[in-house]
């Protein structure tokens, strides 16, 4: 964490701006639902054009707001993961310099590399959604609550019911999920390492003509990657069904019972039409968080590895050594 800190702070101006767009964004995806239920309720239904071009004009330009706030977030996150990314993969490139043969032989070459290429991208990958998905969702779904409860309070105790079950869903979904990631990078430096092997040897390889040997001890180590990215892939996405299940039977509920009120006269249909808009954005912006915590798993793993070069001590002392140039 004190490294995330340390690299992000340096472009803290670009992080917060980027931060400011998507609450722009957010903030106008939040108003279209409301302003479309007016547009519904009081326009169509009274069939008064004056108002229906009036309210569709603002919510053109609402629109084209969020747009534009999309635009600079996404913009601004490119340019900030990219520079963080730049950064941390030239520290630790320069921590790998410093290293004693002893400490490169305890990570072994081929981790190194994969440790200085691969994991510092998967964080990379987590830093760009922090500032496109992981921040908005929770943004949009909180105000879509809110929103949602204000239309009614009724139908939005469907929502308190199923977002619990669809949070502890993500929670197993990134706790089960991530030490398999953590294998997935370790079977990631085999591959590594019998490339970089055969690369450095391949002069004796021909000689002997050793290629099968070669060729089987590769095909071992990336099916043994295979397994475990399909392994990771099938865990991570086990429960999609059972939470897409949960999003629907909720949405016909809202339907269901929407649809009771509507006939007793407590409700309007573009309040429904609204509700179900809010409903849409909160659980939409469920799956974003949960698509951002399998990116979290998986950079969670590398920044793991990262730090363990960056932390490596030293075991190279130098006391009362001079140096004389005649």
């Amino acid at each position: 964490m004190k490294y995330m800190k340390k690299y992000i702070h340096k472009y803290w101006k670009g992080f917060c701006l980027a931060i400011f767009c998507l609450a722009v964004e957010a903030m106008c995806d939040l108003m279209q639902p409301t302003i479309m239920s007016k547009i519904v309720d009081i326009g169509v239904a009274n069939k008064n054009m004056d108002y229906i071009v009036k309210h569709g004009f603002i919510m053109l330009t609402i629109t084209g707001l969020g747009a534009l706030g999309a635009s600079g977030r996404n913009i601004l996150s490119g340019s900030v993961s990219q520079k963080f990314s730049k950064d941390l993969r030239e520290d630790l490139f320069k921590r790998i310099q410093s290293f004693s043969f002893n400490s490169i032989d305890k990570f072994k070459s081929s981790s190194l590399i994969t440790r200085l290429t691969n994991d510092v991208t998967q964080v990379q990958n987590f830093v760009n959604g922090l500032m496109r998905i992981f921040v908005k969702a929770p943004i949009v779904c909180i105000g879509s609550i809110i929103m949602a409860s204000k239309l009614n309070l009724h139908l939005a105790v469907i929502l308190f019911i199923i977002i619990p079950i669809i949070v502890l869903l993500i929670f197993l979904n990134m706790k089960i999920g991530y030490p398999y990631f953590m294998k997935v990078q370790v079977s990631l430096d085999k591959i590594n390492s019998v490339m970089r092997e055969y690369l450095s040897g391949v002069r004796v390889v021909k000689a002997f003509n050793r290629f099968n040997y070669e060729s089987e001890k590769f095909k071992i180590a990336n099916e043994n990657l295979g397994k475990l990215t399909t392994t990771a892939m099938r865990i991570m996405s086990l429960f999609s069904p059972g939470r897409n299940l949960i999003i629907n039977i909720g949405i016909i509920c809202v339907l269901w019972i929407g649809g009771k009120y509507v006939e007793a006269g407590s409700i309007q249909v573009g309040q429904i039409i609204a509700f179900t808009n809010y409903m849409t954005q909160i659980l939409f912006s469920i799956m974003m968080i949960s698509a951002i915590f399998n990116v979290f798993a998986r950079s969670k793993a590398s920044a793991v590895r990262i730090f363990e070069v960056l932390d490596e001590e030293d075991d190279i002392e130098l006391n009362e050594v001079s140096v004389n140039f005649m």
